[in-house]
């Protein structure tokens, strides 16, 4: 009997040995290499997004400063037409840069406040009625009709870059401009700016609803140093819509043939 328990004794001690011995060098699944540092953007496109029955994006990931952020594979797709949390509907942004209105690089990317960045805060779904008069929402002639009577200062208005500005009775440090876009069949622009002297980071930004691809509501903004260019700005964003849209529904929701 005394020799079996002093046989397990040794052998207990043995086992505790060696599983210090592995302790000790850091025993288990050696850790993960770190991915290796990105050398150029990554390419192809994101899922794509159904923003409604009439459009569906697929964005370069050029032009989306969180590809980076992910590495180069593009993220899974969500559900079709899912939108970001708290979003009813699809929706998309992205970033391009001027002059030539290309997108991110490994350099560019790390300045939030590059001047010559402009921004598309979102794109998506708009009502079909509202472009109807008086109704609410973002059609530019409905909105300038309900700042010129809430907040605007109707009776001292300036001609500035092919738009017609007013002061805020109520923002003092801002202008409210209105004018024709260079596409959309006439459609109108809203725009909000400030007033020199602005900080050095100081920006613009326009809001509004299009009837095109069945109505969607669109906001963009930029330096305050690129004001004079904000027609072409936004005839650029519209080049990228026509250009990044889908013929038909994206794959995961495309109906099955009969």
């Amino acid at each position: 009997m005394r020799l079996t328990l002093a046989a397990a004794v040794l052998a207990l001690g043995a086992l505790g040995a060696s599983g210090c011995g592995r302790d000790t060098a850091g025993g288990g699944a050696a850790p993960p290499a770190p991915p290796a540092p990105l050398r150029a953007w990554p390419e192809g496109r994101a899922p794509p997004m159904k923003i409604n029955d009439d459009l569906t994006l697929a964005v370069p990931l050029a032009f989306e400063r969180e590809s980076v952020e992910r590495g180069a594979a593009p993220p899974a797709a969500g559900p079709p037409g899912a939108g970001p949390p708290g979003s009813a509907h699809g929706e998309v942004h992205f970033d391009f840069f001027l002059p030539d209105f290309s997108g991110y690089t490994l350099e560019n990317y790390r300045n939030d406040a590059e001047p010559n960045k402009v921004e598309v805060v979102y794109l998506h779904a708009g009502d079909p009625h509202e472009a109807d008069p008086d109704a609410p929402g973002e059609y530019p002639p409905n909105m300038l009709k309900r700042a010129l009577k809430e907040l605007l200062d109707a009776k001292h208005p300036r001609d500035r870059y092919g738009l017609r500005c007013y002061p805020g009775r109520v923002f003092a440090n801002r202008i409210t401009c209105f004018g024709r876009r260079a596409t959309g069949a006439g459609e109108e622009i809203m725009l909000t700016a400030l007033v020199p002297p602005y900080p050095p980071d100081g920006e613009f930004q326009a809001r509004y609803y299009s009837k095109r691809y069945g109505g969607v509501r669109i906001e963009w903004r930029a330096h305050m140093s690129q004001l004079a260019r904000w027609r072409e700005i936004d005839a650029q964003i519209w080049k990228f819509i026509d250009a990044w849209k889908l013929a038909g529904p994206p794959p995961e929701v495309a109906a099955p043939a009969r």
